[in-house]
């Protein structure tokens, strides 16, 4: 008994350093500076956000990827892949700049929404998620199609 209480101390010991390096390895995140953010999301900030002022930028590394995720001090939330292209704008209670959302998107909202923004907008690989003021989620898929909605 006496053996068998020594080998779980002995596991326990050789495990904690790696339990706890864990989080060092698979959620690294960090804060850089503006300029180090790709130049196609600095591209994208200065064209759709120029007059925000940026309260953080966040590099988030990951296994497979990178995001960057940029917070401006309104409190809008913008985030990024690896390479800067535009993954979340989240704009709270504002809308999202017209000129970033897809024309069949935009036009469902207006038709079947009428005196509603979209106020977050996230692009993933196979569909788009709006959400708007009026509390709606709404699911498109590649082409714009309305696949689900959240109310």
């Amino acid at each position: 008994m006496k053996k068998i209480s020594t080998i779980i101390f002995a596991l326990m010991v050789m495990i904690s350093p790696v339990m706890a390096s864990d989080r060092v390895i698979f959620d690294d995140e960090r804060r850089i500076n503006y300029s180090e953010l790709p130049a196609q999301a600095q591209t994208f900030i200065k064209s759709y956000f120029a007059n925000e002022r940026v309260s953080y930028v966040e590099l988030d590394k990951g296994i497979v990827s990178d995001e960057y995720k940029v917070l401006f001090e309104s409190g809008i939330k913008l985030e990024f892949d690896g390479a800067g292209n535009w993954i979340e704008v989240d704009c709270r209670r504002a809308a999202v700049p017209a000129a970033i959302v897809p024309k069949q998107i935009a036009a469902y909202v207006a038709e079947h929404h009428r005196g509603h923004t979209i106020v977050e907008l996230k692009r993933e690989r196979h569909e788009w998620e709006a959400k708007l003021n009026n509390g709606y989620e709404l699911k498109f898929d590649k082409r714009g199609r309305l696949t689900d909605v959240d109310d």
